[in-house]
């Protein structure tokens, strides 16, 4: 199977085989699992999550698709086409469910400890104004 690339504004009512849609407003994408099952998998894309590039060759979905919860179908989508994965077992895949989550909860920690930070020093900026 091979993936083009549709930049969409809404996501269709009938997901195609072979069409990675993508939404850039609602940073998503959506495309048919590639062994055939069927199933229709939306992941987001952002710097925390999937990125996708489109090149001469066609698309690059990052990282690797697991469908752990219908097909076991694990892959990687490179210049429109399908790289297959060795299937990971229910350990591997808790394992890196359990990864996911850490690596998200950091990176949302890490935005409300900057946040703090900055709403901090401007209010010592604004106080000193204040003052005078």
């Amino acid at each position: 199977m091979r993936y083009e690339l549709i930049e969409i504004e809404r996501f269709p009512a009938q997901v195609e085989p072979g069409v990675l849609y993508y939404s850039q407003e609602f940073k998503m994408c959506a495309h048919r699992c590639a062994c055939g099952c069927g199933d229709v998998i939306q992941l987001p894309v952002d710097n925390q999550n999937y990125r996708i590039a489109a090149g001469a060759k066609g698309v690059t979905l990052r990282p690797s698709i697991g469908n752990w919860n219908i097909c076991d179908a694990h892959y990687y989508i490179t210049d429109g086409g399908v790289e297959w994965m060795p299937k990971w077992s229910a350990e591997q895949v808790a394992a890196g469910r359990a990864a996911e989550d850490a690596r998200r909860e950091r990176f949302f920690d890490r935005k409300v400890i900057w946040r703090k930070y900055i709403g901090m020093w401007l209010a010592r900026l604004f106080s000193g104004f204040r003052r005078r």
